[in-house]
């Protein structure tokens, strides 16, 4: 976890916290956070931009004690001088001061925190690494992933350009029950989106990959030559009649809907009446061969954590276990509120409440291949991007515009576009039927094909 510049921002987080007690807080947390980063634009074998990310900031949350429970404030700043710090302080503790108290606050003390065995343990598991990229580096995988996708069809009329990012973020957390710890994430990224045909018979798709490290990201022109693939293949796409059918959601468009279900069952949501899975703990939602965790130590995720964003000790969680909801995903707040124990899905901006979300969120695949999957379903389509966003929260209710290719007699056949999918995401969970093997990460979640009977598309009269 340890980096040159941990121990700074660590003790920064640490300084403001005890500055907000000397100003009259009664309780605090802090959190201090330095990215640092670049994003490498190129199109047509010319470097287009080159836009870096040197930032530092602190936050806090102040609280003070009323006769009507707790009332807090807070505020950031990226004057991380002691004048700067105490300044915010001061303004922060005069904010909770005029505050409405709520009874049911939580003080950022006394959490389940990690020990500092569990830290030190952490430091020498996920030692912190370079990324890998400099800025050369970056833009010449940049110009070697679109020259992949223009050279491998005269049919790719166009590009709209590839982009390679690289950073570090570093944060740390501190409380003012004494707890204080720090973390370093990296990450590397390449996209590139290219065009086939022109006119009204254009076609776009696009190609990516993110990791930690640039090492393990997939090469320039295997991201080059999937993006130029699955461009050609829309060409000649064809509008769909209206009609009911199963449906497959590819990986990277499959994990929509475990944002859906993660939204859902999003503590805070529930309390507000925002979910349409608001009475459903312990209940079957999806079938019984469906199991999906939250893991925040994974080798391949992107989320891995030790403490969220209160420095509760993150743990393993099974939320659906054989088709069933085990339960809520909480920070301290929601907890106190359900009645439940935190389960350490906190997170944390440097200003406002604290938000709740998952580290490295996991869907079993089952042994079934895609092939086996489209043979057992014989008709239907497959669902390859999807646009617009008509989703509720509160009622379920599902309707998005989509494009993908016809399943016939078992075979994944010509392109479709310019219909709409909808249903209500309950029965949508509820008539999952099948699950593939092609299970895939996409930064931190990891998701194989899913399939949903009885959808209903709207197109074509």
């Amino acid at each position: 976890m340890s980096t040159s510049k941990q121990p700074c921002i660590k003790e920064l987080s640490y300084k403001l916290v005890e500055f907000a007690k000397q100003s009259g807080a009664s309780h605090a947390d802090a959190l201090a956070i330095v990215d640092t980063g670049e994003s490498i634009d190129v199109r047509h074998g010319q470097l287009e931009s080159i836009e870096r990310e040197d930032s530092r900031g602190v936050g806090l949350r102040a609280f003070v004690q009323t006769q009507q429970g707790l009332a807090f404030a807070s505020a950031s700043t990226s004057d991380v001088s002691d004048t700067g710090l105490k300044q915010l302080a001061k303004q922060v503790v005069d904010m909770a001061n005029i505050s409405e108290p709520d009874p049911d606050s939580i003080a950022p003390e006394g959490a389940n925190h990690p020990s500092h065995e569990d830290i030190q343990a952490w430091e020498v598991k996920y030692p912190t690494q370079h990324h890998g990229w400099d800025t050369h580096q970056a833009k010449e995988a940049a110009l070697a992933c679109e020259h992949a996708a223009l050279a491998y069809s005269n049919d790719i009329s166009n590009s709209e350009g590839a982009s390679a990012s690289f950073g570090e973020t570093a944060v740390a957390y501190a409380a003012s029950d004494g707890f204080a710890a720090d973390y370093t994430r990296t990450s590397c990224s390449l996209s590139l989106s290219v065009i086939a045909g022109k006119d009204e018979s254009m076609q776009r798709d696009y190609a990516y990959d993110r990791a930690r490290l640039a090492t393990t990201l997939a090469s320039p022109e295997s991201i080059g030559e999937e993006a130029a693939q699955r461009t050609l293949r829309r060409q000649g796409a064809a509008p769909l009649h209206s009609h009911n059918t199963t449906i497959i959601f590819e990986p990277r468009i499959a994990t929509s809907i475990l944002g859906h279900l993660i939204s859902a069952i999003n503590g805070r949501n529930v309390l507000q009446k925002q979910s349409f899975l608001t009475d459903t703990i312990q209940q079957p939602i999806f079938p019984d061969f469906i199991h999906i965790s939250d893991k925040p130590e994974h080798e391949h995720g992107m989320g891995n954590r030790l403490f969220d964003g209160e420095g509760t000790h993150c743990k393993p969680m099974n939320i659906i276990e054989s088709g069933v909801l085990t339960g809520f995903l909480t920070d301290r707040y929601a907890a106190k509120r359900l009645g439940t124990t935190p389960t350490g899905h906190a997170r944390r901006g440097l200003t406002g409440d604290t938000g709740i979300g998952t580290s490295n969120l996991i869907l079993k695949p089952s042994d079934v291949s895609v092939q086996a999957m489209l043979q057992d379903i014989g008709e239907g389509v497959l669902i390859t991007e999807l646009m617009g966003f008509g989703v509720n929260g509160v009622t379920g209710d599902y309707s998005r515009g989509a494009a993908g290719f016809l399943i016939e007699k078992g075979q994944i056949t010509s392109p479709v576009q310019g219909f709409t999918i909808a249903g209500n995401l309950k029965d949508m969970f509820a008539n999952i039927s099948h699950i593939g093997d092609d299970l895939t990460w996409f930064g931190a979640s990891a998701v194989p094909s899913i399939a949903i009977a009885n959808m209903m598309i709207a197109g074509e009269k």
